[in-house]
């Protein structure tokens, strides 16, 4: 009887298959921003009004609306299967932190960095135009 053939080492994930790093981090960084997004509805719905800003439902309202839309393309780029759409996808986890995060805190009467949010919707803004250049451009 012959001894069987020592295994191969698991080879790492292909860097442009279905789990290739930046699928990986864009699907996880969408479960948290979900779960967040989720979390933060949840507190809007439920803090006494006293604990928030004036206006301060309405705030988080839409920075929840933002979170979840922009959790949802990351989830959809990951598996939309154009390794192109790795140059996007930390545009749209840069800009939904960059814009959510400073609304959340005004709302909740944190530190006022409000003036951040725009800078996180013109990056929000960019990564939308250039996924739609991405998506007609010819392959080289």
């Amino acid at each position: 009887m012959s001894a069987p053939c020592p295994s191969a080492p698991p080879s790492p994930p292909p860097s442009h298959g279905p789990f290739a790093t930046w699928r990986r981090v864009s699907l996880a960084f969408a479960g948290l921003s979900g779960a967040t997004g989720v979390t933060m509805a949840a507190l809007a719905a439920h803090l006494p009004g006293r604990m928030l800003a004036p206006n301060g439902r309405e705030m988080m309202g839409r920075a929840v609306e933002m979170q979840i839309w922009h959790s949802l393309v990351l989830l959809v780029l990951a598996f939309a299967g154009r390794n192109v759409f790795r140059w996007v996808a930390p545009g749209f986890a840069l800009g939904q932190v960059l814009f959510c995060v400073p609304v959340y805190l005004l709302a909740l009467k944190g530190p006022a960095i409000g003036f951040i949010a725009p800078w996180g919707g013109s990056v929000l803004i960019l990564s939308w135009l250039a996924m739609a250049m991405l998506a007609v451009r010819r392959s080289t």
